[in-house]
Order: structure tokens, then C-alpha cells, then sequence
């Protein structure tokens, strides 16, 4: 085996590893330890940012909503008609949650079909009842906390 074979062959073997590593691998695989949802990229910063203008009233009761101390740990949120009676729903919660009502925000199932799709949101499903309940990722709370208002 000649030098010029080695070293051909280190330097594919190198060529390989970094194509394997730059267009094979999730992000999560590349980036160990560090959250896939809890990063924000400069698209989902921009979507934000436009939505935000769009539903200024919602998002900002949102912020306000982690930014009170009571709050500051929840992830999770129903929405409802004012109303739907509790109970009716199957909803059942100890202790305070957080609730946003579509008959305050018109564009309400907009707004969440555009966090869903974006997956800064997701819906959780529970056995036996009919309320709708969504948790929000830690991508759109840091976006939510960070966010400057007047």
C-alpha cells in the first residue's frame, strides 16, 4: 500500500463523515443536548414576528399570561366559548389553568392553525372529553417571553 492510497482514502473517509453529518443526520442527532423545539430559527422568528401583528391582542395576553408568576411553569391551555359550560365539556382541572375564549379573539383558530403547523403548538388529546386543550412548545414561549411590547 503506497502513501497516495492512504491518503486518498482518509480524505474520503473524511468527505463521507461530513456529508453523512451535515445532510443525513436530524438536527437533534447533531446538536445533542441541546432541545429541537426550544431553539428558534430566524424563519420561525420572522413567522412570529408577522403573526404577532396580526394577532397582537391574543399573543400579548398570552406573554402576559407566562409572564405572571401564577403561570410562569404552565404549558398547557383550553379554549372554549364563554358560554360552554365546564362541566358540559368534560373539563375537569385542579387548581388555576390558562383559557383563552374564541369569543374574544375572532381569528382565534387561525392563530392555532398556524402555531400547529409550525409545531409551536400541539394539540393533547384527553380520554373522555370534549375540551380542547393545547400545550405550547418551549420554541414559542422563549419567542413569547422575549417579545418587547409598548
Amino acid at each position: 500500500m503506497d502513501v497516495t492510497s492512504l491518503l486518498a482514502g482518509f480524505l474520503l473517509g473524511i468527505a463521507a463523515m461530513y456529508l453523512i453529518s451535515a445532510f443525513l443526520l436530524k438536527p437533534s442527532q447533531k446538536d445533542a443536548g441541546t432541545a429541537p423545539e426550544a431553539s428558534v430559527t430566524g424563519d420561525i422568528k420572522n413567522l412570529f414576528d408577522q403573526l404577532w401583528q396580526t394577532h397582537e391582542q391574543i399573543l400579548n395576553e398570552m406573554k402576559q399570561d407566562l409572564d405572571n408568576p401564577d403561570f410562569q411553569f404552565h404549558r398547557e391551555f383550553y379554549v372554549l366559548k364563554k358560554n360552554w359550560g365546564w362541566n358540559r365539556w368534560g373539563f375537569h382541572q385542579k387548581g388555576p389553568c390558562l383559557a383563552y375564549f374564541t369569543d374574544d379573539h375572532n381569528n382565534l383558530s387561525a392563530l392555532l392553525d398556524a402555531l400547529a403547523s409550525h409545531k409551536l403548538i400541539s394539540k393533547v388529546e384527553e380520554a373522555g372529553k370534549k375540551s380542547i386543550k393545547f400545550r405550547l412548545s418551549e420554541g414559542l414561549v422563549n419567542l413569547l417571553r422575549g417579545k418587547k411590547t409598548d
